[in-house]
C-alpha cells in the first residue's frame, strides 16, 4: 500500500475532533438546520446533535461528509479552511505534495477580487472569457456574435448595442 493513502487512527481522531470544536459555527454560518443537514449528509438528527454536542463520538464517514459539505458552501469554505479541522496536508498527501484546491485562475487573491465584483463587472468578465475561449478554441466569430449572451455560447443576443460590440470584437478576432 502506498504511503498517501495511509491514514492513522492518530490523524482521523485529531481531524475529528478539531473538527468537532467548530460544528456549531460552521453550522450557524451555513444557516442550516441540524434536520437539514442531516438530510444531506444521510445522518439522523438525535446521532448529529449528540456529535455536536459532544456526547457521541464522530466516525471518519460523518466527517468526510461534512467536510464535503462545509467545503462547498460559500459561506463556510473559508472559516473551514482555517480551522485545525480542515485535512489540508492529508489532502496534499493523496496529491502527492500538491495543493488540490482550484480557485479561479490559481489566484486566492483575484478570487477574492472577484467576489467583491458587481453583476455588471462579473458579465463584462465572462464576455472576455468567452470570446477569449472561442479565439483560442478557433471557434468562427460568426457564431459567437449570433449566439453569445455573456454567459455561454447557447442563448440570444441581449440587445442591439450589445450586438454591434461583438460584431466589432468579431472583427479583431479574424
Amino acid at each position: 500500500m502506498h504511503t498517501k493513502w495511509v491514514l492513522t487512527e492518530e490523524e482521523r481522531d485529531n481531524y475529528i475532533d478539531a473538527l468537532k470544536e467548530d460544528l456549531t459555527l460552521l453550522r450557524a454560518k451555513a444557516n442550516i438546520s441540524q434536520t437539514d443537514l442531516c438530510n444531506i449528509i444521510g445522518l439522523s438528527r438525535q446521532s448529529y446533535s449528540a456529535i455536536e454536542s459532544g456526547k457521541k463520538k464522530m466516525v471518519w464517514t460523518t466527517y468526510l461528509s461534512l467536510i464535503a459539505f462545509y467545503d462547498n458552501n460559500l459561506e463556510t469554505r473559508d472559516i473551514l479552511r482555517g480551522l485545525k479541522g480542515y485535512p489540508a496536508e492529508l489532502f496534499r498527501r493523496i496529491n502527492n505534495g500538491k495543493n488540490p484546491d482550484v480557485v479561479l485562475f490559481g489566484s486566492e487573491e483575484l478570487n477574492k477580487i472577484f467576489k467583491q465584483l458587481d453583476d455588471q463587472a462579473l458579465h463584462s468578465l465572462r464576455t472576455l472569457i468567452l470570446v477569449e475561449y472561442a479565439r483560442c478554441k478557433k471557434i468562427p466569430g460568426d457564431v459567437v456574435v449570433k449566439s453569445f449572451d455573456g454567459t455561454d455560447f447557447f442563448g440570444k443576443i441581449p440587445d442591439e448595442g450589445t450586438e454591434a460590440a461583438l460584431k466589432r470584437i468579431q472583427k479583431r478576432i479574424r
